[in-house]
């Protein structure tokens, strides 16, 4: 059974100028992930349609593929992935929210859960640095593909 208590939580915004469903749609769209990320993973994939219960895997250069489910979706509003670590669960929840017609706040939050997460809180610290530039990036990509539509 998974604790619920989370010994690591970090979350972020960011306000990205195009409308929810163009930027449910293209973060969705696991193709542009791999884009973003470019040279820091070899590939990311798939396995299905992105809904509940689907199943994927990101290749980073010189690591075996880090294997991830989609575990809670709600169309056009959130979703979180999963990732199974040695008795602790990583979760990575997005939440997009219209705050007008043509703009959108995205929200990200990690978190660690399970009997072990506390094992890897530290390790988990990086992403308070990395997490926001990501999704700066992608905020930014979003809007210069919004804005080409």
């Amino acid at each position: 059974m998974v604790d619920i208590k989370k010994p690591w939580q970090f979350e972020h915004s960011v306000d990205c100028k195009a409308a929810k469903s163009f930027v449910w749609q293209y973060w969705t769209d696991v193709s542009n992930w791999e884009r973003l990320e470019g040279e820091a993973v070899e590939w990311i994939r798939i396995e299905g349609p992105f809904a509940e219960g689907t199943s994927g895997a990101t290749k980073i250069p010189g690591q075996e593929p880090h294997y991830w489910r989609i575990s809670q979706l709600q169309a056009e509003f959130s979703a979180t992935i999963e990732i199974q670590l040695d008795g602790a669960l990583f979760l990575n929840k997005m939440t997009m929210k219209s705050i007008s017609l043509d703009a959108t706040r995205i929200t990200q939050c990690l978190s660690l859960v399970g009997e072990k997460a506390s094992n890897y809180a530290e390790g988990m610290k990086t992403f308070e640095t990395s997490a926001p530039q990501g999704l700066v990036k992608l905020a930014n990509a979003i809007e210069t593909t919004f804005g080409s539509v």
